[in-house]
């Protein structure tokens, strides 16, 4: 049986950490701590196209990149219900079953799902699951309530985190072209309104997309906002 586990020393652990790539693996790793699971996933969420994308997966210390993935959160109610209720999720074979789209094909192995959302405030930014429960495992309401809040306080310093180093990630003028943007703004309206050429501000755009880890220009816009950078 799954026991509470405090996770006060965890926390404080994290919160010294300066590095965003150590960070996302040391989070992954505390979930494990807290509940024993095979394998488990961390995704980032995007409420624009309601995006779920893999970033990295942990199984016995092992970790592994896991960009190739991408859900439309809308089509997983297991996860949907999680993000829009800002709780941790379990479900058993039968619900499993029952709350799975047709269109995806679950492994007769697979016999539980356990997802906990990543938040802060009102704001999902993003979530970690996992099929391998062990069958002499029993996740508990009171799991589930330590493990929503768990997600709460990771979503906390991750904010802090994004706030304290994104102002810091993007050069001044990439700034002023992704709040363009993010006002609607054309590339060459951009162009023409900062003095510079069409390609130069998508110059910008590219660079701001790497520096923030987004999939395209409205991606990054969305992480820009999310972290407090652009209002």
């Amino acid at each position: 049986m799954v026991q509470a586990v405090p996770f006060s020393e965890q926390l404080l652990h994290l919160k010294k950490i300066t590095s965003h790539e150590k960070l996302i693996v040391e989070i992954l790793r505390v979930f494990t701590r807290l509940c024993p699971v095979g394998k488990a996933y961390l995704c980032r969420y995007s409420p624009i196209g309601f995006l779920g994308e893999g970033v990295i997966s942990l199984k016995q210390e092992e970790i592994n990149y896991i960009h190739d993935l991408r859900y439309d959160i809308r089509t997983l109610p297991t996860i949907e219900a999680a993000i829009k209720e800002r709780r941790a999720k379990y479900y058993g074979s039968q619900e499993l079953f029952e709350k799975t789209s047709s269109q995806y094909i679950i492994d007769s192995n697979v016999t539980s799902f356990l997802v906990m959302p990543i938040f802060e405030g009102i704001t999902v930014m993003g979530f970690i699951y996992s099929m391998e429960i062990p069958d002499d495992e029993e996740i508990s309401p009171s799991l589930l309530d330590q493990l929503t809040e768990f997600g709460e306080q990771v979503g906390r310093i991750l904010h802090s985190f994004s706030l304290n180093t994104g102002r810091e990630m993007l050069s001044n003028r990439e700034l002023e072209v992704m709040k363009e943007i993010s006002r609607g703004a054309a590339t060459k309206e951009i162009a023409d309104s900062l003095g510079i050429s069409e390609f130069t501000v998508k110059q910008y755009v590219k660079l701001a997309i790497k520096k923030t880890g987004a999939a395209n220009r409205v991606h990054a816009v969305s992480e820009l906002i999310r972290r407090g950078i652009i209002t």
